[in-house]
Formats: structure tokens, sequence, C-alpha cells
């Protein structure tokens, strides 16, 4: 009986696609996000004006989610609250930014290679919309990206605003960069929903520009 040494062409082909499936194996599901390796960024310090504590918190865990979206791990809320207070940093006011110095000490003290950081402020107020009142939010924020290795800001974006009631163009680009959905805002509803709202959106326009040179 002769054997042929050399493999059939069947065999060679079902060894091509194993090999080729090798690759996607091994580096997981395309759809699964990942952080760059030792990049980390810390969503703090946040100043706040007006705006209930629900709000505020909204605004850290979204300004948390677009670092995510960005290609970085992040820094635990706690985490970042209790470093900053360990280690007696100035206390957060409304108009005042903490120093280059503080940044970089922080964002050392963190681990975070970006600080991500700025203010907020909303104006709430009542209006008539036909036959009934219309509860509707501003928020305007100022928002910096800290390089620690560098020492310097990487990023900034001032004056955005973002309303609750904001047309679906607006929205639209700033739900692309959050993790969690828009906070639905009932029309004659209570203030905090439309805080919330309004501070997503205007995060979400402001730092959209620095999150899509990041991918």
């Amino acid at each position: 009986m002769r054997i042929n040494p050399k493999p059939s062409i069947t065999l060679l082909a079902a060894l091509a696609v194993v090999l080729a499936a090798i690759p996607a194996m091994a580096s997981g599901p395309a759809s699964a996000p990942k952080a760059r390796q030792g990049s980390i960024a810390v969503a703090y310090p946040w100043a706040f004006e007006n705006g209930t504590t629900t709000s505020r918190r909204t605004a850290i865990t979204s300004a948390e989610e677009i670092g995510r979206k960005a290609g970085y791990a992040s820094v635990p809320a706690a985490e970042a609250r209790s470093a900053w207070k360990s280690n007696n940093y100035p206390a957060r006011s409304f108009g005042h930014l903490p120093s280059k110095a503080t940044l970089e000490s922080y964002g050392l003290a963190t681990h975070a290679s970006e600080v991500m950081y700025g203010s907020v402020s909303w104006h709430t107020r009542s209006v008539w919309v036909n036959l009934g009142p219309k509860t509707i939010s501003t928020a305007t924020v100022d928002v910096y990206v800290f390089d620690v290795r560098a020492n310097k800001v990487v990023f900034k974006s001032l004056g955005i605003t973002g309303r609750s009631d904001e047309k679906s163009n607006v929205y639209k680009v700033a739900a692309d960069i959050l993790i969690t959905p828009l906070v639905t805002a009932v029309s004659g509803g209570p203030a905090t929903p439309q805080e919330q709202r309004a501070v997503q959106i205007a995060l979400g326009v402001a730092y959209h520009p620095w999150v899509r040179s990041s991918r």
C-alpha cells in the first residue's frame, strides 16, 4: 500500500481555518471595551453652583463614564474623594480652579494619568406652556483634562450649556459618549431629573471632541 506523504487539500484548508480563528479567540469579543494599558482617569475635583445632591452625583458619574468611553480605566468616586481629603488639598469652590501643583500631586496620589475636573452650575425654572407649567433646567459647564506626566492641561471646553429639553441633534451628541442613557425628565415634574438630564447633555457635548480624538 502506498502512503501519500503530502497532506490533502481538504486537510490544509481545514487547518487554515483553525489557525485564522486563533487570534480572534485570544482577543475576546470584538465589542468588549478596552482601556489603554496603564491609563487611568480620575473624575475629580468638581465644583458646583446650585443643583441638588443627586444632580451633582450624576455630574461626577457622567464624567467617569466619559473617561471610560475615551479608553481610560477610572478611579472609583469614593477613592477619589478620600485621596483629596487625606492629602489636605484646598477645598473645592465654584469659580476657583486647583493649581497645576495640586493637580499633579493629586494625579500621582491616585495613580491616574489624567485628571478630569471642572465646574457645573444649574439654572432651573418653571415656565408656562399651553395649559400648564413646564420645568426646564440649563446646566453650564467648564471642563478640563490635566495630563499628570506632562504637568499641563491638554483639553478644555468652557461655557458649554445643556438644556433638559434640548433638541435631538444635540442630545444625540452627548449620548454618543455616555454609557448610561439620558435621564427621562417629565415636563411638569420635579427639578432633579431635569438637572440630571441637563448636566449629562452639557458634559457630553463639552467632552465629545476629546473622546473622539482619544479613540
